[in-house]
């Protein structure tokens, strides 16, 4: 419901921080590797894959929103 609603309003660059998305997708991404290596159950490493994509679309939407609303900020000036 995070990534409808960051859609939906276009503002998902103020409501997170670039780094807080990039401590979120290192924990994800220890989670997964630990549950690779260790030879968890199937489950445990298709839920951390999950999470990791989740990570990833939500650092994706905070990039371009960024740019989006630099680049509407930009337009703003000049008008």
């Amino acid at each position: 419901s995070q990534i409808y609603i960051a859609c939906k309003n276009g503002r998902v660059d103020q409501a997170l921080s670039l780094g807080f998305l990039l401590c979120w997708i290192a924990g994800d991404l220890t989670n997964f590797i630990g549950c690779y290596l260790t030879n968890q159950l199937p489950i445990q490493i298709v839920t951390a894959i999950f999470y990791v994509n989740m990570d990833i679309i939500m650092i994706s939407q905070f990039v371009y929103y960024k740019l989006k609303n630099q680049k509407m900020t930009k337009c703003k000036v000049f008008q």
